[in-house]
């Protein structure tokens, strides 16, 4: 993925914690829903700096019904 793809990325939840990231991650990729964790590589710093990680997806897939990933889904 080059920047320009990575800027048009869009955020559809930021989580505080590593293993529930991956979690919805792979919930997406078994869907077949490309998306993207950014910010990950951060989760093992702690500082008040890292704000979690970002689960991101093309505006094409921005479909999804963002309640639909609230904690009780995941």
């Amino acid at each position: 993925m080059d920047a320009r793809e990575a800027s048009e990325l869009v955020t559809i939840r930021q989580f505080g914690n590593l293993a529930e990231a991956l979690m919805a991650k792979g919930c997406l990729d078994s869907a077949g829903i490309e998306c993207f964790l950014a910010d990950a590589n951060m989760a093992w710093m702690d500082s008040p700096v890292v704000r979690g990680m970002r689960l991101q997806v093309s505006p094409d897939d921005e479909i999804l019904d963002h309640s639909a990933l609230d904690n009780s889904a995941l």
